[in-house]
């Protein structure tokens, strides 16, 4: 059982960066917005509740990484990091959605870690799609089956209009979404073909005589000379 320790909270942070910038990239973290209601976005969070949504962004050169994080699915596991973060919602809920974006952004460099106040793992897809009732929709499924970053918007869509989306779907379909985001980059469009380069008029010299001496006729009609 770990305790929790705004400390040890800034310095994994500062940990990240430094990972990141040993990649050799320009990084530039701009600052995390909270939100109540997805539309009014704050730097600082001084309301009595705590903030319902985060928006970390970070810049890797010039490629843009966002992240939005929900408070109710990130919110940790063990009471000691449960009290810290409704304390501190800006700075511990704040740093949680850096985390998230800089993973996200610098993969091949920070990879796939988790830290004390992360306490959510998410089962195997299989086994959360048995678990679901029958008849309901299979949203792992769908979020599986979504083979562009407009279908897998889509299917978001609608888990959050049916109020589906639990942290494990969450999770997923952020895997998903990076999933597809990787093979746009590395899939070559073998779809586009280079336009047609037109056709250069062959030469007509070494055609036969009679189609020389039909040319030659056409031309004493029109007056010229051959």
């Amino acid at each position: 059982m770990s305790t929790a320790n705004i400390d040890d909270v800034a310095q994994t942070l500062a940990e990240y960066e430094r990972l990141a910038t040993g990649t050799g990239a320009t990084v530039q973290i701009l600052p995390t917005l909270f939100s109540a209601d997805l539309e009014t976005w704050r730097p600082v969070w001084d309301a009595d509740e705590p903030p319902a949504y985060a928006h970390a962004r970070v810049y890797r050169d010039d490629v843009l990484t966002e992240r939005y994080v929900v408070w109710a699915e990130s919110l940790p596991a063990e009471e000691s990091w449960r009290a810290l973060w409704i304390a501190k919602p800006t700075k511990l809920f704040g740093a949680y959605a850096d985390r998230s974006v800089l993973r996200r952004a610098f993969r091949d460099a920070i990879g796939d870690r988790r830290e004390p106040d992360e306490q959510h793992s998410m089962p195997a897809p299989s086994a959360l799609a048995a678990a679901e009732p029958e008849g309901a929709v299979h949203w792992f499924a769908r979020v599986d089956g979504a083979t562009t970053i407009e279908e897998l918007n889509a299917v978001r869509a609608e888990a959050r209009l049916a109020r589906a989306v639990t942290l494990p779907l969450k999770q997923r379909m952020d895997a998903r979404r990076d999933e597809l985001s990787g093979d746009a980059w590395t899939t070559p469009a073998a779809h586009e073909q280079a336009p047609a380069t037109p056709k250069r008029r062959e030469p007509q010299d070494y055609r036969p005589s009679e189609n020389r001496a039909t040319r030659r006729k056409a031309a004493r009609k029109k007056g010229g000379r051959r």
